[in-house]
């Protein structure tokens, strides 16, 4: 069996509100955080997909490498909104979904689905249209039926975009996929949401719970700032996707809930001729209308996933953790992670670790040893406080907007006995 560390949600420079995006970047960056495999991202469009087969090199395992034998692989995804109009509901359901590939023989089989149903794939995100419930449910299953290994996953299920998110307000899983339902193995928590919320409800609480970065850029705060470790027979494409539908998770990396642009329910400030922030750190109003503009407010994930709440069941093994370049530029007071003594001090911190992700698996005292010749003492506080969850978001994400970022708020992170 082998720990295998993904990130399979990402986006190239095709998609809306994303810059160009080099694979020699992403690589780079995923040798720093230590991510084994990684999703390509857009792949079914186009211009991305000639991009991928001129770039990557197969490796025989169903996955791909930018060098050939580069430790770091690339697994062909992108993300696919489906919409459909469902009985009963005045708007059309819109539901981002991952979906995985295992060949680029798959990909032009889609592609040709996608032609017969007359479905535009000029965007990094194509929108497949549905009439009706039986129209949705026949095209998952064709999509299935391309190759038994393609795999769909409900995207960041969540956050107002997601199939559960607050847009939809759909009651159930079950009202969306119908007869597909029994072919979803896993979701994505998103970065509003982690296992121990999404745990509540007990029809999401059947499914793997991943956590990918959903990233727009290569930045060393972006790739990995969440993830997924599997165990594995061995790091191959269908490997990876036995290993999700067996609910093989080890565990995975979760930005806290409350930094996510859609923890709390609220309005930012600008928005319907707000003046200030509005948001809700205790109940909301039941309506979720506005006291101030009297409009809907957006609905928070926390605030939603109260609404479908049906049990408490213990969690999928799960960390809460920052990127260690925020830590660091927090650490030094600078507000750009770009700041040449942030990244020296990261490339130092990286050459005595390894990878970022070593700071959740050895014990402090290890973290320590290693760091205290290239680190102030109150730098390796910091990094400890992060990893012993001694952190908090002052005010928490609501409608749009990041949390604040407080390290050792409300905390009394002392001097370590094997400091001294």
């Amino acid at each position: 069996m082998k720990q295998v560390c993904i990130d399979l949600h990402s986006h190239s420079g095709y998609a809306g509100g994303v810059g160009d995006i080099r694979l020699a970047d992403i690589v780079n960056t995923m040798s720093y955080k230590g991510i084994d495999v990684f999703g390509t991202g857009d792949c079914l469009y186009p211009t991305r997909t000639k991009e991928l087969r001129e770039e990557l090199k197969y490796e025989e395992n169903q996955l791909f490498s930018l060098n050939k034998g580069d430790r770091q692989r690339f697994l062909l995804q992108t993300e696919v909104i489906f919409t459909v109009q469902l009985e009963g509901y005045k708007q059309r359901i819109v539901a981002h979904h991952i979906i995985f590939f295992p060949s680029f023989e798959t990909i032009e089989k889609m592609d040709k689905l996608m032609n017969s149903w007359k479905q535009k794939n000029t965007i990094g995100r194509p929108f497949i249209v549905c009439n009706s419930s039986k129209m949705l449910i026949e095209r998952l299953f064709a999509i299935q039926a391309i190759d038994s290994m393609v795999e769909i996953i409900p995207a960041h299920i969540m956050t107002p975009d997601g199939l559960m998110g607050s847009k939809n307000m759909l009651s159930s899983m079950k009202e969306f996929y119908g007869d597909f339902l029994p072919h979803i193995h896993a979701l994505e928590t998103g970065l509003s949401a982690d296992p121990a919320m999404l745990s509540q409800l007990e029809e999401v609480n059947t499914l793997a719970m991943l956590s990918f970065s959903d990233c727009h850029s290569a930045a060393l705060n972006r790739i990995g700032r969440e993830f997924t470790v599997l165990d594995c027979d061995d790091i191959s494409y269908n490997s990876i996707i036995n290993s999700i539908r067996q609910k093989r998770i080890n565990y995975t990396v979760e930005f806290n809930p409350a930094e996510g642009r859609y923890f709390l329910t609220g309005h930012r400030a600008g928005k319907n001729g707000h003046q200030e922030d509005l948001y809700f750190l205790e109940e909301a109003p039941t309506d979720m209308i506005c006291p101030v503009c009297k409009k809907k407010l957006m609905t928070g994930v926390r605030d939603r996933c109260k609404m479908l709440k049906q049990s408490g069941s213990p969690a999928q093994h799960f960390f809460h953790f920052i990127p260690l370049i925020d830590v660091l530029a927090h650490a030094k007071g600078v507000k750009s992670i770009t700041s040449n003594k942030v990244q020296k001090l990261y490339k130092d911190i990286i050459n005595k670790l390894g990878t970022e992700t070593v700071i959740q698996i050895e014990s402090d005292e290890y973290i320590y040893n290693k760091l205290r010749d290239i680190c102030t003492l109150e730098e390796i506080k910091t990094i400890l406080a992060v990893k012993n969850q001694h952190f908090t978001y002052n005010p928490p994400g609501f409608d749009g907007v990041y949390g604040k970022l407080e390290i050792n708020k409300n905390s009394n992170i002392k001097e370590p006995d094997y400091a001294n």
